[in-house]
């Protein structure tokens, strides 16, 4: 062998461990990148299954505002009752005519728990279809992830073949003319061809 063809192999294998080097940083630095876009995407799943948990299982009741509509309520009732029961000492009202107050009282509190429990209802409903909205979104950007990903996988090995193809053939034909052939034999178009 002399030293053409040993040049030429020697380009032919440093232009395949070049590309193969090439190809194992890009998976590993593509690997840690996905990996950490994993991590964000995860912990925004996470996030969103806690609030809605909190959300699910929060007493709407117990809200101030709601607590305060009730006070209120009550406190006009109760202000109703003492105006009709003086009224009724005073003119000579009947014990019937009373009761009929209080029990429209008592319809009006009712009344006033059926709209909260209605409004609470809505918050409920609006909540649900925040975390649904928000965990479609979140499925639908992982899974846009997986499929950039995967062509970017598919790319990357492509190009690899072909650099390699590329260098193998510039190698062969490099060989051939150092040992006289001339690189005759060797179709540069057939070379490009076989690429993937």
């Amino acid at each position: 062998m002399n030293d053409r063809q040993v040049a030429a192999i020697a380009e032919g294998v440093t232009g395949a461990v070049a590309a193969t080097g090439a190809a194992i940083y890009g998976g590993i630095k593509s690997g840690k990148l996905n990996r950490q876009a994993e991590k964000i995407l995860q912990g925004q799943k996470d996030y969103n299954e806690q609030w809605w948990n909190v959300k699910r299982n929060t007493d709407y009741t117990q809200r101030a505002d709601v607590q305060a509509a009730i006070k209120k309520q009550r406190e006009l009732l109760d202000e109703q009752y003492k105006r009709a029961r003086a009224t009724n000492v005073v003119a000579g009202g009947t014990d019937e005519a009373l009761a009929l107050q209080k029990q429209s009282a008592n319809q009006a509190l009712a009344q006033t728990a059926t709209d909260v429990a209605s409004r609470v209802a809505d918050i409920k409903d609006n909540q649900e279809q925040q975390y649904l909205g928000r965990k479609a979104n979140l499925e639908d950007q992982e899974r846009l992830n997986l499929q950039q990903r995967s062509a970017a996988t598919s790319a990357a090995a492509s190009q690899v073949v072909n650099a390699g193809i590329n260098m193998v053939g510039s190698g062969a034909q490099h060989y051939a003319s150092a040992s006289g052939a001339g690189g005759a034999n060797m179709d540069p178009e057939a070379i490009k061809g076989a690429q993937v």
